[in-house]
């Protein structure tokens, strides 16, 4: 039966090509990795190493055993490594969902911090929809989630995340554009940009009732399917919007974002297993937390115009 240290004293002995350097490596004497070599050659039922007066060569069965044996002991390390991380508590991969305006900023920085902490792990990330990720949770295809709804899960635990303040998103000439901050009365009769109900219905029914209740009609109401394609539609000049906080991009030339006095009351949360107490859950929810706070202090910094 081959033994995994017979094969790292003959890896080294490959390597080096010559007796007393591979025992001296290795920190044992030349009889002993004599015998092991011998050993090794009883088993398989050939020479493995050709002895010369200044360097050994491997046979070809030597050639084939090193190169299998690397393979091996790479793997033997890898196995070694997964079973230390699952007894401490860590995952060997991290299914992460979230909602596509999470990606833009908060989902980069907790993927930067968790890969920085640990970066043996694989990270999978799956943009869905809120209600797509519930399913995924308890379907297990997914093992968090970030998501903008109220519910919760039996058997899961919620960490809510952030209440994101609201803002009116408007054509960079729009005349409301110049204002600091915009009352959803002001926006009264405009055309509107949306995401369709579907999306997220929880979401899509709580904008209509905030109009309702801030005497806001929209005109006409254009639906486009992610964030992405919202935020074009009203740099085109289609209509406007109004969109949480993680909407909000500085960068945009197209488009201004002005603060509306009202703050969703659809959290944004992290969905987790209540039996998942791993230390990359943790840091995922630290990140993400942290994350969330410089979010909403940047938004309320000096109460100035986004």
């Amino acid at each position: 039966m081959l033994v995994l240290r017979d094969l790292e004293q003959f890896v080294v002995l490959a390597d080096e090509l010559n007796f007393r350097h591979a025992a001296a490596r290795l920190h044992i004497s030349q009889p002993t990795l004599t015998q092991t070599i011998q050993r090794l050659e009883r088993f398989v039922g050939s020479s493995l190493i050709e002895r010369t007066t200044r360097k050994s060569r491997l046979t070809e069965a030597g050639q084939t055993l090193a190169q299998g044996a690397r393979l091996l002991l790479r793997d033997a390390d890898a196995l070694t490594r997964d079973v230390r991380h699952v007894a401490a508590g860590r995952r060997r991969q991290l299914r992460l969902g979230a909602v596509n305006p999470a990606l833009r900023r908060m989902v980069p920085s907790v993927l930067h911090d968790v890969h920085t902490q640990y970066p043996d792990l694989r990270i999978s990330l799956y943009p869905m929809p809120s209600h797509q990720q519930l399913r995924a949770l308890r379907e297990s295809r997914i093992d968090i989630a970030i998501v903008r709804t109220a519910e919760s899960l039996p058997g899961f635990v919620s960490e809510i995340l952030m209440h994101e303040p609201l803002f009116a998103v408007l054509p960079s000439d729009h005349p409301l554009a110049g204002q600091s901050r915009v009352d959803l009365e002001q926006l009264n009769g405009m055309d509107f940009v949306m995401a369709p109900r579907d999306r997220n219905p929880e979401f899509y029914d709580e904008l209509i009732s905030l109009y309702t209740r801030r005497a806001c009609s929209p005109s006409t109401i254009t639906e486009a399917d992610n964030m992405h394609a919202q935020l074009a539609l009203v740099g085109a000049g289609v209509g406007v919007a109004v969109q949480p906080l993680l909407f909000v991009d500085r960068d945009r030339s197209d488009i201004v974002f002005r603060p509306v006095n009202e703050e969703l009351r659809i959290p944004l949360q992290l969905l987790r297993p209540a039996s998942d107490e791993t230390e990359i859950t943790q840091a995922v929810l630290t990140s993400a937390r942290a994350c969330a706070q410089a979010l909403v202090a940047d938004a309320q910094e000096s109460d100035r115009p986004v």
